[in-house]
C-alpha cells in the first residue's frame, strides 16, 4: 500500500474450506495497521474452547508475533479472534527498504 498513488481501502471477506471465516481491513491514511479477524467453526460438545478459543491460544499467539500483534478484546461481532497488526514493529528484512506491496 505504500507504493500506491491514490488512497485505497482493503475490506475483504472469505471463507476457507472447513468454514474458517477471514476478514481482513487495511487503510492507506495509516498503511502499517492490518486488522484480521478470524471464526473457527464450532466445535466438538468434547471440545474445550475458552472464550471461542482453544486453551492457551492467546499466549501462543503473543509468543509467536510479539509486539507485532494486539489482540483486541471483545472480538469483532461473528469472529473468535480480532488482531491488529502493526508492520511497524516487523523486523527489517536485510536489504529491504519498504513494504512489499
Amino acid at each position: 500500500m505504500c507504493s500506491l498513488e491514490k488512497g485505497v481501502e482493503l475490506d475483504c471477506q472469505w471463507i476457507e474450506f472447513d468454514d474458517v471465516r477471514y476478514h481482513i481491513q487495511a487503510s492507506v491514511k495509516n498503511p502499517n495497521l492490518l486488522v484480521l479477524s478470524v471464526s473457527l467453526p464450532t466445535p466438538p460438545p468434547e471440545t474445550v474452547f475458552f472464550g471461542g478459543l482453544p486453551p492457551e491460544a492467546i499466549e501462543a499467539i503473543k509468543a509467536a508475533y510479539g509486539m507485532v500483534v494486539h489482540i483486541l478484546d471483545p472480538s469483532k461481532d461473528g469472529f473468535n479472534l480480532t488482531v491488529k497488526l502493526n508492520l511497524s514493529k516487523l523486523p527489517p528484512e536485510e536489504g529491504s527498504t519498504e513494504l512489499p506491496f
